[in-house]
């Protein structure tokens, strides 16, 4: 049985393997974005980049990058004797080439290893406090997307036979602390953090990790009508249509953001108690509490970011990181589906 491939999402320091899982760890910006650790060639290379759930594929900054933009870790393709050219664009305003190498997540000694994985080499692309992306959803950007590499890399994974299975879990623990995040697992559930799988959902589009949902209740607000989510972990909040935001932040007490550059679009009480959050799912009803709901401090006062958005597209939704942090959730891009299951100890 091949083994599962486990990366805390931590501080940026190495931990030892466990049986059956092997952990790495991986950090967190001071934006929030999730950051994992990465190498690229023979001999491997390092880099951090962000995770992404909405697209598909690597990025990361080329050795041909200029600029102040420019990351401190770019990627030098003459020196790995595995990599294989493919496609270059020179284009003044998107300068990138796609190069075929093996890819490991993780820190060593603990590597999970992809040969044969796609990547795109970027000399004009910004991707702030990072090295660049790795896209973990279904639809591909830029010039992957051009050249038809549609393969999810866990599905390539498992094509190759390096998984067992092209899954991957991302558990987020309910109280952040000195940057423990929570844990990402490749190849399997993680049946460390997360207990027994509730229901899995198929897939509604194909393009995204978007299925439907209904039946939403908080405090006196009650809603019946059916709509579609994107599952994205990675994601601060929650989104959502703007009446039904506005509906909710009413009940919650919440007052909009007048403050330019404060995140979100309104704020709430550091310690007051909210209605729990409740729709549903294939049949199964799922809850975000109270705790979820309110994220970083303000610079009022007392006064925190209510983890509620109001999304420009009426009907549709973003399940982010108060979902994640309720359920764990399991992506299944080989099955097109999303499953989810309570976090242990809950």
């Amino acid at each position: 049985m091949k083994l599962l491939w486990t990366l805390i999402l931590l501080g940026l320091t190495s931990a030892a393997p466990t049986k059956q899982i092997i952990q790495n760890t991986i950090g967190v910006t001071e934006y929030g974005d999730y950051i994992v650790n990465v190498t690229i060639g023979t001999p491997k290379q390092q880099f951090f980049v962000q995770l992404d759930i909405q697209n598909n594929g690597l990025f990361i900054q080329d050795k041909s990058c200029s600029g102040y933009f420019c990351s401190n870790h770019t990627f030098d393709s003459s020196k790995s004797s595995t990599y294989r050219f493919v496609f270059q664009n020179t284009s003044r305003s998107n300068n990138y080439t796609i190069g075929q190498d093996i890819v490991n997540l993780g820190l060593s000694p603990n590597l999970l290893p992809i040969p044969n994985t796609i990547f795109e080499q970027d000399a004009t692309f910004y991707y702030g406090l990072t090295d660049g992306l790795l896209g973990l959803g279904l639809q591909n950007l830029g010039g992957l997307g051009l050249i038809g590499n549609n393969l999810p890399i866990l599905v390539n994974a498992y094509n190759q036979g390096v998984v067992d299975q092209p899954i991957f879990t991302i558990y987020l623990r309910k109280n952040i602390q000195n940057g423990d995040v929570g844990v990402i697992t490749y190849g399997g559930v993680d049946s460390t953090n997360c207990g027994s799988v509730i229901a899995y959902q198929p897939l509604a589009n194909y393009e995204n990790y978007i299925i439907e949902f209904s039946g939403i209740s908080y405090g006196s607000y009650a809603n019946s009508s059916t709509y579609t989510t994107i599952v994205d972990s990675t994601y601060d909040g929650i989104v959502g249509p703007p009446s039904v935001i506005e509906s909710m932040a009413k009940i919650a007490g919440a007052t909009p953001n007048q403050i330019q550059g404060q995140k979100g679009d309104y704020q709430i009480e550091c310690d007051k108690k909210l209605p729990s959050f409740t729709f549903t799912i294939g049949g199964k009803q799922y809850t975000v509490d109270s705790n979820q709901q309110i994220g970083a401090k303000t610079v009022i006062r007392y006064m925190c970011v209510w983890r509620f958005y109001k999304n420009v597209e009426d009907g549709f939704w973003i399940f982010g990181g108060p979902f994640a942090q309720s359920y764990c959730n399991i992506y299944d891009p080989g099955n097109k589906r999303v499953g989810f299951a309570l976090p242990k100890g809950q």
